[in-house]
């Protein structure tokens, strides 16, 4: 890719060699020189302002400490060479925020719990409802056994049993009450 406003290779070599010289003025003209060039190459490859604008900086924070360095061994080049720095610098950003990302998802994964019993938590709750029902079936009421299996077991409605039974719902909350006790009791005995 070509930037804009750079004209013949002399004048290249004569920047990159006031900048190892610490010319703060060849560090601004080579920032003026490249900076729309590189904002577009990196907004390319990360298409945010904000990160495009700290990438920018790092760009040339890095092309000049590189060019002191002596790590531009062809000055006529330079050109290419503030395009690799902009190019690597945004593909390694988008690389470590994907792998952020995905950590984040393990993590959000991880800790969504299983809400399924585990085959322990399943044989216990059978073994339970096992002991409830032939609590139940040992109570002496018939009436006991009905209401507690058809509204705890069956999960029937309750005006539904109201109605098949005979009870106004008050009465259906008194008999209930002692078929609760009268199961609490045996259910003790029991166990």
């Amino acid at each position: 890719m070509e930037l804009v406003g750079v004209s013949n290779n002399d004048e290249l070599v004569d920047l990159v060699s006031r900048i190892v010289s610490g010319d703060s003025a060849a560090e601004e003209e080579i920032i003026r020189r490249y900076k729309g060039g590189i904002r577009f190459v990196i907004d390319q490859i990360v298409r945010n302002e904000f990160v495009t604008d700290d990438l920018c900086q790092d760009t040339f924070a890095t092309v000049i400490t590189k060019i002191r360095r002596g790590d531009l061994r062809e000055p006529e080049r330079l050109s290419g060479f503030v395009c690799s720095v902009a190019r690597n610098l945004a593909i390694a950003y988008i690389r470590v925020n994907r792998r952020e990302v995905k950590r984040q998802t393990i993590s959000e994964i991880e800790q969504i719990s299983d809400t399924d019993p585990n085959p322990l938590e399943r044989v216990l709750t059978q073994e339970k409802a096992a002991v409830v029902r032939k609590v139940i079936n040992e109570l002496p009421n018939e009436r006991d056994r009905e209401l507690l299996l058809r509204y705890y077991i069956a999960e029937e409605d309750k005006d539904r049993i109201c109605v098949q039974l005979q009870l106004s719902r008050l009465q259906f909350n008194s008999v209930l009450f002692r078929a609760k006790k009268r199961f609490k009791e045996l259910y003790l005995k029991i166990k």
